[in-house]
């Protein structure tokens, strides 16, 4: 007679086989990356384009008034003096109105500056160099320092302000180690969300620091972000120079 046909089990094996081995090499669901502070197309550094702009319009207003009182109107700069003075002057209003003044960069108690700036040419990331010289300059509307950050981390409270940055201290960690601390006004986001969100500030601030965050001061409800260099990535003054 016929003979039996083969196992289905058995023509299958292979099938499964492959099945599991293709599942075994398919890569983990990757966790979506926190986004990255956004990028500005210039800096203004040392002085405020508000003040120089108020300046210049009230300067220009007011030789526009002088000039069209003492000519009686006749004089040809006068509607010049208008034309561009009183727009201009509105312009350093309105920045004035925008404008976010820069929070003090500090040295940390007893540290020397040459040594301070000599670990962090060495060891500095790229993002501690960017967060240390975006915090030290005048910003133009924005409603917090690292106010994005903040966002992201989920300590800003929804309809509330975003946690205020008081001051930037720079310090050395075991003599070849770069680290800022970044102190937080938090008038409104409460302690429990800075405790949250510990396993996110890493791998927002990352690759190659380790955060830490800490209640500094409970009475004026201080909280301190320390960011520490792993000296583990190339530092930011090196990717400068490539």
């Amino acid at each position: 007679g016929d003979e039996p046909p083969a196992s289905t089990k058995t023509e299958d094996a292979p099938a499964a086989a492959a099945a599991s081995a293709k599942a075994e090499d398919a890569p983990a669901a990757e966790m979506p990356e926190l986004p990255e502070p956004r990028e500005v197309p210039f800096e203004i550094r040392g002085f405020s384009l508000a003040n120089v702009g108020t300046f210049l319009g009230s300067l220009l207003t007011g030789y526009s008034f002088y000039s069209y009182f003492a000519t009686n109107g006749t004089a040809s700069e006068t509607s010049l003096g208008f034309v561009y003075g009183i727009p201009v002057l509105l312009i350093g209003l309105a920045l004035k109105y925008a404008e976010l003044k820069p929070v003090p960069v500090l040295l940390a108690e007893g540290l020397e500056k040459g040594v301070m700036l000599a670990v962090k040419e060495k060891s500095a990331t790229e993002i501690q160099a960017k967060i240390a010289s975006d915090v030290s300059r005048h910003r133009y509307g924005d409603e917090a320092h690292l106010g994005d950050a903040l966002r992201s981390l989920q300590l800003t409270p929804k309809g509330g302000p975003a946690p205020e940055l008081l001051r930037c201290v720079e310090r050395v960690v075991g003599n070849d180690r770069y680290a800022i601390d970044l102190v937080f006004f938090s008038r409104e986001t409460q302690w429990d969300a800075w405790e949250k969100a510990r396993d996110r500030y890493d791998p927002f601030f990352g690759p190659g620091v380790k955060c830490e965050v800490n209640k500094t001061n409970a009475e004026e409800r201080e909280v301190t972000l320390t960011i520490t260099s792993t000296n583990e990535v190339t530092p930011a003054a090196a990717l400068k120079k490539k």
